[in-house]
């Protein structure tokens, strides 16, 4: 049984797609690769923590590969960007996020990415039911558009995952001041260039983010 089938096996209660599916499009695409071995070398070194998910904004040995030096150019037109990684275990939905930029990943271990439409948003509400659940292969590199909702991947494996993460420069970056109780888009900016709902039962809701994810705090099971 291959990946994807194992996992709509596992979460029948979850729409399931590989990125390559046409059901990706509204969300991102697949882009190519000129130099594989490479960026699968810089991502090996990257560490997958032991528990929860760590995030590394900027890695030199990412930033210096063949094929994140061109997606400067194609992709972000020429802006200045950053190159780190989000690796980790997790398996929960937790919360959404959107950036005015497209964010790039790729991955040498499989993932899930649990994302959302800006249109599945009304009121500042996405109901957990909104959300598609795209499985990355190894060894693909994708952009998601400006603006779609995603957060930290799922694992595939109990050994964890591993995510390359290319945004503008400055992203994430901590703000002086927030305010989620501020009205309109205003109350989701959480980081730089980074605006976020967050479910009422996870960690983001404990630290004060904008709770407006609702229904099911959705888990992807590989048992």
């Amino acid at each position: 049984m291959d990946m994807l089938a194992f996992l709509r096996e596992k979460n029948p209660g979850l729409p399931l797609y590989s990125v390559h599916d046409p059901a990706f499009a509204p969300y991102g695409r697949v882009l190519p690769l000129t130099d594989p071995a490479s960026l699968r070398a810089a991502m090996a070194q990257t560490r997958i923590p032991e528990t929860g998910n760590s995030y590394v904004a900027s890695d030199p040995a990412l930033e210096a590969t063949a094929d994140v030096r061109r997606l400067a150019d194609t992709v972000y037109g020429g802006m200045a960007v950053q190159t780190g990684c989000c690796n980790g275990r997790g398996f929960t939905l937790n919360a959404e996020e959107y950036h005015k930029c497209s964010e790039v990943n790729y991955s040498t271990t499989g993932l899930v990415l649990l994302l959302a439409l800006p249109s599945n948003v009304r009121d500042r509400k996405l109901d957990a039911s909104a959300v598609v659940g795209f499985y990355l292969p190894p060894e693909t590199l994708v952009e998601i558009h400006p603006l779609v909702l995603h957060f930290a991947p799922c694992r595939v494996s109990p050994e964890g995952f591993n995510c390359l993460v290319v945004l503008t420069r400055g992203t994430n970056a901590p703000l002086e001041r927030v305010d989620p109780r501020a009205p309109g888009e205003e109350g989701l900016l959480w980081m730089r260039n980074k605006w976020l709902l967050c479910h009422k039962d996870s960690p983001q809701a404990q630290k004060g983010a904008f709770v407006g994810i609702t229904g099911e705090n959705l888990t992807l099971s590989i048992e």
